[in-house]
């Protein structure tokens, strides 16, 4: 499991946050995009497709799924 840092955002008064650029590059983010949010650990985690929560516990653990 690969981490690679894309920079940093600041929070608005609004809530929002701003996804950097190499990030919305590296994963075809467009804009009008959805971004689902979960946390895990205390961890906030970022996808751009819905994922099943226990895929997602496998994955931040580095758990290979079962074929």
């Amino acid at each position: 499991m690969e981490v690679k840092f894309l920079g940093k955002a600041k929070l608005t008064t609004q809530g929002q946050l701003t996804l950097p650029q190499e990030g919305r590059k590296d994963l075809a983010i467009e804009a009008n995009s959805e971004v689902y949010w979960y946390e895990f650990n205390g961890v906030l985690i970022a996808t751009k497709e819905l994922v099943n929560q226990n895929d997602l516990i496998d994955l931040a653990l580095g758990k290979k799924k079962k074929k």
